[in-house]
């Protein structure tokens, strides 16, 4: 399974109590797709810089999972019929990190 990082945004009619079960909903669907959600962050309500099918804002997240590459048309294809969700960007987290840098050998004359 491969890690993936996925920022999403629910839409604005969400209430603050509604928030973690928009979220559960999504982590039953990475479990039934076969993945594991390995974080959420809650990044808050925010404004769009321009409307969006008639939205002006969303409450944003962030989620952290593994799955299985094939998967992840299925989970985007399941992922839109929730009402709950306006848009979702996934991307993958595999290799992503930055390089470490070594120590430089030190020469001596």
């Amino acid at each position: 399974m491969k890690k993936y990082e996925a920022t999403i945004i629910f839409r604005d009619s969400l209430q603050d109590a509604e928030w973690d079960g928009a979220v559960d909903s999504v982590r039953a669907e990475i479990a039934r797709q076969g993945g594991t959600l390995a974080s959420c962050t809650r990044l808050g309500r925010r404004e769009f810089a321009r409307p969006m099918k008639k939205q002006t804002a969303g409450h944003y997240g962030f989620l952290a999972f593994e799955l299985d590459g094939d998967k992840i048309p299925a989970l985007l294809a399941r992922l839109k019929l929730n009402e709950n969700v306006f848009r979702i960007q996934v991307v993958n987290a595999t290799g992503n990190e930055a390089p470490v840098p070594q120590p430089a050998e030190s020469a001596e004359a």
